[in-house]
């Protein structure tokens, strides 16, 4: 087989775990397109000292790696063994010195590099202070061997790097839209998430209290799937604010039984805490994901894909103020029954959000430099 345009994709992290599977569908519906324009798209990440390069889900190489230098020399090795022309590179944080080698080795035998950032500025997201101290000691340098970037936020200039500004992308047959829920007295919330401390869902716990303290004219309940770090904070909230009753916690969810829980839910919660990093502006996925499946959803930040006047959003603060169930409401008897509003968000979804349209710039620099 002629591999003389072999691309890689590489990522730092770890696409067979629950927490990141949201990661792993991104990636993978990636490089579906990249396999449209390249005769063949690998992936390669490390974890527990193992390197591994995929074709698919099929291993086709693995190598024990005991450091980020040897993970570097055997990417190299991969890289010249299937003749790669062209990489598409998640941000591998911190920058340090052998990652410099390994990014002016790349240049020097010719590849076409896209350094994704799929958050910036990440600085508060990353919570150890020593591999922060060795990223901002390096990542100046990172200019002078990658000459284009993606980011999901605006601005032109990430570290001296050019940027091309991406959205999050969905995948449309991974994402099938959801049946149409009958009006009642029943609102039903849905968070599906990795439970991390950005997605600020305390707001909605708090709001829930707000609510069952003071008004009974709806009945909420609220259905977190997923696992993460956060959990057992959510956990303690609902024992701390009597909430047992109407929340619950649905574990990791995948297949049909994921799509049972968008079928019988009215409204979505996208992240509520991007605050909490000094993020102003994102595009997650997940309000893509939500689009697609056509599930009218609350989120609390900017983000480019939508105005927050669409008649099946509500955008709420960039704060830790408690979500106003006043305003779920009024979502919910605009949206519940009206099979325009669902229809209208897949077709907004196609149009906008699909990974052909937005990584097409990211190809055209790829094949014209």
């Amino acid at each position: 087989m002629n591999y003389s345009e072999t691309m890689f994709y590489i990522t730092n992290e770890d696409i067979n775990t629950h927490n990141n599977i949201g990661v792993k569908k991104k990636i993978y519906a990636q490089t579906r397109v990249f396999k449209k324009h390249f005769s063949r798209c690998l992936i390669t990440y490390y974890a527990y000292g193992i390197a591994y390069l995929l074709d698919n889900d099929h291993i086709i190489e693995k190598e024990i790696v005991l450091s980020r230098e040897a993970c570097f020399r055997c990417y190299c090795k991969w890289i010249k063994k299937y003749h790669c022309c062209w990489i598409y590179m998640r941000c591998l944080i911190p920058a340090s010195y052998h990652y410099l080698c390994f990014l002016r080795e790349l240049k020097e035998i010719g590849v076409r590099l896209v350094l994704e950032y799929p958050s910036y500025p990440y600085d508060n997201e990353v919570k150890n202070e020593d591999i922060l101290r060795e990223d901002r000691e390096y990542r100046g340098q990172i200019r002078n061997f990658v000459s284009q970037a993606t980011t999901y936020t605006k601005g032109e200039i990430v570290h001296g790097i050019h940027t091309i500004s991406l959205q999050n992308g969905v995948d449309l047959y991974e994402n099938p839209i959801r049946k149409m829920t009958k009006k009642g007295t029943n609102i039903r919330l849905l968070a599906v998430a990795g439970f991390s401390f950005y997605h600020g869902f305390e707001r909605v716990l708090e709001g829930l209290y707000q609510y069952y303290k003071n008004s009974r004219g709806y009945n909420f309940y609220f259905y977190m799937v997923g696992e993460g770090a956060e959990k057992r904070n959510y956990i303690h909230l609902v024992k701390k604010y009597g909430l047992e009753q109407y929340v619950e916690f649905c574990g990791y969810k995948t297949g049909a039984e994921l799509d049972w829980y968008y079928d019988n839910a009215d409204i979505g919660v996208a992240p509520l805490g991007m605050y909490k990093v000094g993020v102003v502006s994102a595009t997650p996925i997940k309000t893509r994901e939500y689009c697609s499946r056509g599930l009218p959803f609350i989120y609390g930040y900017e983000d480019d894909g939508f105005t927050g006047k669409e008649p099946y959003v509500r955008k709420a603060s960039n704060s830790p103020e408690p979500i106003d169930m006043g305003a779920i409401i009024e979502l919910y008897e605009a949206t519940v029954e009206n099979e325009n509003i669902l229809n209208n968000m897949r077709s907004y979804t196609e149009e906008n959000f699909s990974w052909d349209i937005l990584l097409r710039d990211v190809v055209k620099y790829m094949k014209n430099n």
